[in-house]
């Protein structure tokens, strides 16, 4: 294990504490604070991976995930970032989309076969003759992604997820990010702060270089965070990546956990009026030959080594550098041990004079304008060349570190993928924002600041425009921010050098695809000239790094190879997410996401085996039994009790109460009578029927209706939506939480209920289809309603859900000599089947209109003033002869019941089964069915398939509905 500075004021790793962790089965150890990168690294591990298609040697390059690189297997899971994932005791490391090793590959032949995979090669070739491709399709798909997954992996850990408001949601806890969110933390606003890395700072953090006299960027960095932390307003999120940025300043992330957290990663979702995007710069990759060679890596990940992780990155270094950044961390690692044989500079002119005399004064090798050619050694860097940047002068150097950049590139995904736009800058060589989102705003070095004053500066302004978007901050305050900030240095002159004066054919642009700039040439001549076709063409930017290597050298290049103009540069679009996310984070807690219902736990002790139907659980069967033969006989011939809570329940009421009804349900609800219960349905603009309930006058412009357990959580907003340009005054109130339901059902029902209520409810007095009000004791108040859905003397008893126990045992009490029992929702959905009453989404679907279904007679063709909703489709689909019709159907020769979804059939598919079952109240099996038009005749003969009865039939006929009591004499005795 190699030997850590551990004097570093910088320093976030523990020495004193060690980690164990596995790789290739072998014991290692890493210390606190370490990557799983990072601990490799000080292990003596320099090739981490293989490439995708070629299966070159890979190894640390970047520090923050750009590229994939690092990517491994981590307890199982593959493809982990693992340069920016903290390291864990135990963990088991592996590598992946090798054969053999990392070290010996066996598959590295394939590097030398690149020329028979020229730039698009997938398109052009193994299609001729045409049987060959089945075969080269095989093993394509065999060759192809990265890393593999046991179908049987379960994900281990805790995932939670979080959804906050805030006034101002800052992305980059930086200098200009944490300015930004003190900026309007002082203006009395809620602030979140996200930083992707586990501690504040951004690239001051790491840096000794001189902030202001006396003073480093690193304790400036320290002084910022502190302050950020003592506002009780700045609510901070480290660990934290946002992923994705949206209208109206929505900001999804997520956020990696510490060791005392419940969880192990976090969705977040966040609401903001404003957002600030202050998420500074990466590095613009340097193309040369082997530019991805082991013992090649970025500025920042050279410095942040030894000052973050306190591991000198090499022996002997050669610095090829576009920027001031590259000379202070030249100039760091030689006073920190690092032999540094050459330094060299592709700009010029435009150096730091301090820095340039630094150099000078240590006597290391300085050369403007040179860059490195080709890094040489057959899996790691021993030495590389470089030549002058007009390629007539070359030198050779002896090292086995690289260090190498052509300069910097700005994060901007978070501002694009909002629908913000870029126009490429040729003074600094970024792509600048250009459009804003509304209320979004950028700062610090993706502007192109490199002064750390004018850094600061821009986030402070950044921090009171997004104050005065919340309208708490005034235009002369955001004046004399954008003077201060016009008072100190703008945006510093980057470089234009995209590659090295070489032909190409391995100097990669794309590490994750192995795409070369020979196969963007190959992409241009076959007439793909613009950026993001040529990105898909040779996949450039379409692997793990979402394309953060390529992203800023392939518009620049194509720019370059085909001479355009400035204003010409197009950057390829980004797409969300920005970060690659575990699918676990994503589904976020795993909660049992039902709801229950008042009901739940005395259910459960009464034997009811639950289900979840729709958002809710519910007591589908009371044994073991799943025909339910015991529970539906009960109620055909005693009295039985169910739960129907689930069923929705609104109160609309107002001046223009009715006017909204008729608008949403197709019937004329102005006939609704006090005391009557009146059955209708909705439909939407196509006549499709998507609900359907009952509705109760309860008063003047006052009405209590109920929709179906599917669709009680969007009935409301179905009805603002089909209302919101009338103008009208009414009130919608939700009460499907607030009231609980008990169907008591059977014979004996009405012997059972009058026990109970002081009121009189004999069939003269409490008729069917009638509604009433009254209480239980004096106390406890109810809606009772005489409906038919199982097709027997039925009362649906409506009851505030924390009277719901209490009346359910006072039945169950006087239901005790008539042995009144549960049933559940298996037996109902067998008894209204008998009856061929309908349950919306199971006799019908997507496409079956009002009509098809038979709910035709519930339409009122005269209220045209109302603008029921599907009534001109309704009018257009009662011409139609060829749509789908529900039917009823009886099995020949009393054979068994098909099942649901079973498929109606002659030369093609005709319909398919809605609901069906053995019938124990008819002794035969009986069903419904959605059937073409011209099967819908009665004593029409039906064929039945089923997939697992392979090739034979079975077969129905079609007859009247309803199968069980007909005339509806045992629900209205």
């Amino acid at each position: 294990m190699m030997n850590r500075f551990n004097h570093l004021p910088t320093l976030k790793v523990d020495t004193a504490q060690k980690i164990a962790f596995i790789y290739k089965g072998k014991k290692y150890y890493g210390v606190k604070g370490d990557t799983v990168a990072t601990a490799l690294y000080a292990n003596g591990i320099r090739i981490f991976a293989r490439s995708l298609k070629y299966h070159r040697p890979r190894g640390l390059y970047s520090l923050d995930g750009e590229c994939s690189n690092t990517c491994m297997e981590v307890d199982g899971i593959p493809n982990v970032r693992c340069e920016n994932t903290l390291l864990k005791d135990g963990m088991v490391i592996k590598e992946q989309n090798v054969k053999g090793s990392a070290e010996n590959d066996w598959m590295s032949f394939l590097d030398k076969l690149d020329w028979m995979m020229p730039a698009g090669f997938y398109y052009n070739v193994m299609h001729k003759p045409a049987k060959i491709w089945p075969i080269a399709m095989k093993q394509i798909r065999k060759a192809a992604g990265l890393g593999k997954i046991s179908p049987d992996f379960e994900m281990p850990g805790k995932f939670d997820e979080i959804f906050l408001n805030t006034d101002v949601c800052v992305i980059g806890g930086g200098p200009a990010g944490m300015m930004a969110a003190l900026g309007a933390a002082q203006k009395g606003l809620r602030v979140i702060l996200m930083e992707s890395r586990p501690w504040l700072g951004g690239f001051f953090e790491y840096r000794s270089s001189q902030y202001k006299e006396g003073e480093t960027l690193h304790n400036r960095a320290g002084q910022l965070a502190k302050e950020v932390e003592s506002f009780e307003n700045i609510r901070v999120f480290t660990h934290t990546a946002a992923v994705g940025t949206y209208n109206n300043n929505l900001v999804t992330g997520f956020q990696i956990g510490k060791k005392d957290d419940v969880f192990n990663e976090r969705y977040i979702e966040i609401r903001a009026k404003s957002v600030v995007v202050a998420a500074g710069c990466i590095e613009r990759p340097l193309i040369f030959d082997n530019n991805e060679r082991p013992g090649v890596m970025q500025i920042n990940c050279a410095l942040r080594m030894a000052k973050t992780y306190g591991l000198l990155p090499g022996k002997k270094a050669v610095f090829s550098i576009g920027h001031d950044l590259g000379l202070e961390a030249a100039l760091e690692l030689h006073d920190l041990g690092l032999a540094i044989s050459c330094i060299a500079d592709i700009r010029e002119d435009g150096q730091d004079p301090v820095l340039l005399k630094k150099i000078q004064d240590k006597n290391i090798l300085f050369l403007k304008g040179w860059v490195a050619t080709k890094a040489h050694g057959r899996k790691l860097v021993k030495k590389v060349s470089l030549a002058s940047v007009d390629g007539q002068v070359s030198k050779t150097f002896d090292c086995d570190l690289v260090v190498a950049s052509a300069g910097m590139t700005p994060v901007t995904g978070h501002i694009t993928v909002a629908q913000g736009t870029l126009k490429y800058d040729n003074h600094t060589g970024f792509f600048l924002p250009d459009q804003m989102p509304d209320k979004m705003h950028a700062a610090g070095r993706l502007l192109g600041l490199n002064d750390p004053l004018s850094i600061e500066a821009s986030g402070m302004l950044a921090g009171l425009k997004a104050a005065f978007d919340c309208e708490n901050c005034s235009i002369g305050e955001i004046g004399e921010a954008k003077k201060a900030l016009e008072n100190l240095p703008g945006p510093v002159r980057g470089t234009k050098l995209v590659t090295a004066p070489v032909k190409g054919r391995k100097s990669f642009i794309c590490f994750d695809e192995d795409a070369t700039i020979k196969n963007i040439k190959q992409a241009i001549e076959k007439g793909f000239d613009v950026p993001e076709l040529i990105k898909r063409f040779t996949a450039t930017g379409l692997g793990p790094g979402q394309g953060g290597i390529p992203g800023h050298n392939l518009p620049l290049y194509v720019a370059k190879y085909q001479a355009l103009p400035d204003i010409s540069i197009r950057p390829t679009n980004v797409r969300p997410p920005l970060v690659p996310t575990l699918i676990s984070t994503y589904a976020g807690v795993n909660h049992k996401m039902f709801k229950i219902t008042p009901m739940d736990e005395m259910q459960r002790k009464d034997g009811g085996i639950f289900r979840n139907i729709g958002v809710w659980q519910r007591a589908r069967y009371f044994s073991n039994d799943l025909s339910c033969k015991k529970e539906i006989e009960n109620v055909r011939s005693n009295v039985g009790m169910l739960d129907g809570s689930t069923l929705g329940k609104f109160r609309i009421y107002g001046p223009d109460a009715l006017k909204a009804l008729q608008r949403v349900f197709v019937s004329d609800m102005s006939r609704v009578k006090q005391g009557r219960i009146k059955y209708s349905a909705m439909c939407n603009d196509d006549g499709c029927v998507i609900d359907d309930g009952v509705v109760i006058k309860q008063g003047e412009n006052d009405y209590y209706f109920t929709t179906s357990s599917g669709r009680a959580g969007q009935t409301a907003e179905w009805i603002r939506y089909h209302t919101r340009y009338d103008g009208w005054n009414f009130a919608l109130v939700n009460l499907t939480d607030a009231l609980g339901v008990i169907n008591i059902s059977g014979p004996n029902a009405r012997k059972v209920l009058e026990k109970v209520v002081d009121i009189d409810i004999s069939n003269e007095a409490f008729g069917y289809s009638e509604y009433k009000e009254f209480k239980i004791s004096d106390t406890i108040p109810l809606r009772a309603m005489r409906l038919g859905f199982v097709g027997e003397l039925s009362y649906e008893l409506h009851v505030p859900s924390s009277y719901m126990k209490a009346v359910w045992l006072m039945l169950k009490e006087a239901g005790k000599e008539f042995n009144i029992q549960n049933f559940g929702v298996e037996a109902q959905n067998v008894l209204r089947m008998e009856k061929c009453h309908i349950i919306l989404g199971q006799e019908s679907e997507q496409r079956t209109n009002l009509l098809d279904v038979g709910l035709g007679f519930l339409w009122d063709r005269k209220k045209a003033d109302a603008k029921t909703i599907g009534a001109v489709a309704l009018h257009q689909a009662e011409k139609d002869q060829t749509r789908l019709k529900l039917v009823g159907f009886k099995m020949e020769n009393n054979s068994r019941a098909p099942r649901d979804g079973a498929l109606i059939v002659d030369d093609k598919v005709r319909g398919y089964i809605a609901t069906a079952r053995d019938s124990f109240s008819l002794n035969e099996a009986v069903g419904m069915a959605l059937v073409e038009a011209p099967l819908s005749k009665i004593g029409t003969r039906l064929t039945i398939f089923e997939d697992e009865c392979g090739d034979d039939r079975i077969y129905g006929k079609v007859v009247e509905m309803p199968f069980y009591d007909p005339e509806g004499k045992r629900m209205k005795m």
